[in-house]
């Protein structure tokens, strides 16, 4: 009996000890230069403009832009940067996409 409740407490501790990790922050990268936008939606990050989808970033994560366009086709605005999953690979994403952009 007392080997089932001392199991039980082990397991309920771990179990609080995981809920208790906190997300990470919005952020994607070091350059202090650039502002940040956060992903209000799923979004694909694109290699051009409509173009191939590279990878989608996830809802609430960190977006840093550096660079906006447009396309004159459908009068879009793109922004071109990277997210906090994948600092390393930079793209394009559509405006609407995001919020709590800082606008220069």
């Amino acid at each position: 009996m007392k080997n089932r409740i001392l199991r039980a407490s082990m397991v309920m501790g771990l179990v609080l000890a995981g809920s208790a990790v906190v997300a990470a922050p919005a952020s994607a990268s070091e350059v202090p230069s650039d502002p940040i936008c956060t992903l209000n939606q799923n979004t694909w990050l694109r290699d051009a403009e409509h173009g191939n989808v590279l990878l989608t970033l996830t809802a609430g994560r960190g977006f840093r832009w550096h660079r906006i366009g447009s396309d004159t086709g459908t009068g879009v605005l793109w922004y071109y940067g990277h997210g906090a999953e994948a600092p390393w690979q930079d793209g394009w994403v559509p405006r609407d996409n995001l919020s709590g952009c800082y606008w220069p």
